[in-house]
């Protein structure tokens, strides 16, 4: 299975330090029609009382949102985040501050990092990527829990996680990974998995389209600003792979995936502000993930020093180019 980590993957690594989230391609097992209509119908009615919820666990941050304009459009929902994406990988360059805060049973953590994205003009198809993130320390000594560095010159895609001060290192080709998407360009999908390659937001908004529906739109008003909301759930696909082999088998997710997540889009850029990911709790959903992107600046010149890396010493990378290529292969 091909295992692709994107931007909140790892921060769900981190925060559990022993998990990560993996997003992958699954067969495709038979669902009937009227247990498909009938998680959908329960989805919605879930992601309808999350609100209340959603605003109790996000503290004072989110006690002046307001809903209005709810929308059952899928269709229009896919087309605004299939759009977003496409922005995202449209800007010369995007630098903005990340704040997180992971609730996974009874701990909490709370992450900050920033996310440096550039691209070459010249050359046009190379993306330059840089994410840095860490868990705040509880510890006396100050150091982080773990931390998450991902770089990309535009050639080659690094991950480092540190947990406890041990070290592993990813690396992936993203411009093979392009290539052999443009064998079949028209083929939506090999270009979802394409950009998944990239990491960053592109890789983060492609996981979340190539793997979730969308049922609703809606705009909520945060701190003055009003936000256009895309509201989605998991597809059946990703659901099978937690029925262990059997089609009629309930899902039970484990406490570490989510059951929903929301997207919060600026109406003008249509830059994702905020994605919040819900987990079930009985008959309600609530905060699991909350992702918030602030100090926002688009088009400005970033140094090119910004993408370069080197491994740690004494840490041998792992090439996961393979998995892509052949993920692409069998689309």
């Amino acid at each position: 299975m091909l295992r692709i980590l994107t931007l909140t993957s790892g921060l769900l690594l981190v925060a559990v330090l022993n998990h990560f989230f993996s997003i992958s391609s699954w067969a495709q097992l038979p669902q009937s029609l009227s247990r498909q209509e009938d998680r959908k119908s329960q989805n919605q009615r879930l992601l309808a009382q999350a609100d209340s919820r959603e605003k109790s666990a996000a503290g004072n941050t989110a006690s002046n949102e307001s809903e209005k304009n709810l929308k059952n459009n899928p269709v229009y929902a896919t087309a605004l985040l299939n759009k977003a994406r496409e922005e995202l990988l449209s800007y010369r360059s995007i630098r903005t501050h990340i704040t997180e805060k992971v609730e996974i049973g009874p701990k909490t953590f709370i992450i900050t990092g920033n996310y440096l994205q550039a691209k070459d003009l010249k050359q046009g198809k190379e993306l330059k990527l840089r994410l840095e993130f860490q868990v705040q320390s509880q510890n006396p000594d100050g150091k982080p829990v773990g931390t998450v560095l991902e770089i990309c010159d535009g050639q080659v895609l690094w991950t480092e996680h540190t947990i406890k001060g041990t070290s592993r290192v990813t690396r992936r080709d993203v411009q093979a990974i392009l290539q052999q998407a443009e064998v079949n360009p028209q083929a939506q999908t090999n270009i979802l998995v394409a950009q998944l390659g990239l990491g960053g937001l592109p890789g983060l908004l492609a996981a979340i389209q190539k793997n979730m529906n969308f049922v609703s739109v809606a705009e909520r008003t945060i701190s003055g600003k009003t936000l256009t909301v895309l509201n989605g759930t998991w597809k059946e696909e990703f659901l099978a792979q937690w029925k262990g082999g059997d089609p009629a088998a309930p899902v039970e997710l484990p406490a570490y995936v989510p059951d929903a997540v929301r997207v919060y889009l600026d109406q003008e850029t249509l830059f994702p502000r905020r994605i919040v990911y819900l987990k079930k709790t009985g008959d309600s959903l609530q905060s699991m993930v909350s992702l918030n992107f602030s100090k926002v600046t688009l088009n400005s010149p970033i140094p090119e020093t910004e993408f370069a890396y080197e491994p740690p010493d004494g840490v041998f990378p792992v090439d996961v180019t393979k998995q892509y290529l052949q993920q692409l292969n069998k689309e």
